[in-house]
């Protein structure tokens, strides 16, 4: 559920800003990364970009301790631009090419090693490079496919039993090995899949030895309870004399972001639909994940309907969400969009040249704007 202030703050939101736009809850954000801290004390946690990239968010995370994991030279650069240290980013993924490792020549991450072929060319271009080995603990887990990175299958990591040789391959071309990497996917809700990830590491203990950096990943779901990994995750540090790393992303951010959008007309077919100035290139997890994402009107209607959300692209697939029961609107209406401070704007489109959608924060005291709406000029100006 919303904070009633900052749903009060929305639907003046609504009458003061063009549509659509995201709205983000400080205060929530906050909250959440506070709580996220006290259940992990002796952990280190980076706060994962892909999930919201926003410099006035990775500002505040940074002041409150928090570091920053990317994925790509651009997030990495960003996250420098919001003040992190090289020492404070983990520099994530499968893929780092020859012109990004040139790039951070000098100011290097920790690097996460994805593969033998990562490995070389990191020790070729970076050499003496901090790093971590990514383990492929080959387990599957209660996600969607997509959301999957730790299945034996999928084109992360390393196999486990390929970790000691990789080890040495690393300290002989004269790398920095700290440790190893588990990330077992995105948006797990239970337990046991992480204690299985864990036990795959507890496994690795005997042919690779003590290290300093043993990195959990992130994947928390946002039901997923906390204090059960605390004991089983500190055992594990234990055990290798490391220092823990997390990378929660979703988790401190999706319950505190909305996607406000208008209605543009009610449309009946064999179904009845509103018609949105939002869609698929603002928020593309309903069309690339199946995502479910409850709504809330920022209006008083008439009776309640059962309606699907559509937006304005020429798309089957550009439906924001299937059957919501809602209040009959008048056109120009507005609605908030929950659970959408996470992969809704990083992840935004500009797909029939539809711009990328402002973005706010609520402070507790007022608004700031953290991005201004993308102009059309922007979108074509490098064209001529």
């Amino acid at each position: 559920m919303l904070n009633p202030d900052f749903l009060s703050a929305l639907r003046e939101a609504a009458r003061a800003y063009p549509t659509p736009f995201y709205a983000y809850d400080w205060t929530a954000i906050k909250g959440r990364a506070e709580a996220f801290r006290e259940a992990f004390p002796r952990a280190r946690p980076f706060f994962a970009l892909k999930a919201n990239p926003r410099l006035g968010l990775l500002r505040r995370l940074k002041a409150m301790g928090y570091g920053a994991e990317a994925v790509s030279l651009g997030e990495v650069l960003r996250a420098y631009r919001a003040g992190f240290s090289p020492e404070e980013v983990v520099w994530n993924g499968p893929v780092k090419t020859p012109e990004a490792l040139e790039a951070l020549r000098g100011r290097e991450p920790l690097v996460v090693l994805d593969s033998e072929a990562d490995l070389r060319r990191v020790a070729a271009l970076l050499p003496g490079a901090r790093v971590l080995i990514r383990v492929n603990p080959d387990l599957p887990v209660a996600t969607h496919p997509h959301l999957a990175t730790g299945k034996g299958e999928s084109q992360f990591g390393v196999l486990p039993e390929a970790v000691p040789r990789l080890r040495g391959l690393a300290q002989a071309l004269g790398l920095r090995f700290l440790g190893l990497h588990l990330h077992l996917g995105s948006k797990l809700e239970r337990v046991e899949d992480f204690l299985e990830g864990y036990q795959v590491l507890e496994g690795l203990y005997r042919a690779v030895g003590p290290v300093e950096v043993l990195d959990l990943g992130g994947g928390f779901g946002l039901g997923l309870p906390l204090s059960p990994l605390r004991e089983p995750m500190e055992a594990l540090a234990r055990l290798y004399g490391a220092k823990v790393y997390l990378e929660p992303g979703r988790y401190l951010v999706a319950e505190a972001g909305v996607l406000v959008a208008r209605i543009w007309g009610i449309k009946e077919t064999r179904r009845r639909y509103l018609l949105l100035d939002a869609g698929m290139t603002s928020l593309l997890r309903p069309a690339l994940y199946g995502a479910r994402h409850p709504v809330v009107p920022l209006y008083e209607g008439g009776e309640e309907e059962v309606y699907d959300l559509a937006g304005p692209a020429c798309e089957s697939g550009d439906v924001l969400a299937r059957e919501v029961r809602l209040p009959r609107p008048r056109e120009g209406d507005a609605l908030a969009i929950l659970e959408a401070g996470a992969y809704g704007s990083s992840m935004a489109l500009t797909y029939l040249d539809t711009p990328r959608p402002l973005e706010l924060l609520w402070t507790g005291e007022g608004w700031e704007v953290l991005r201004p709406r993308e102009s059309l000029e922007k979108l074509w100006g490098e064209e001529g």
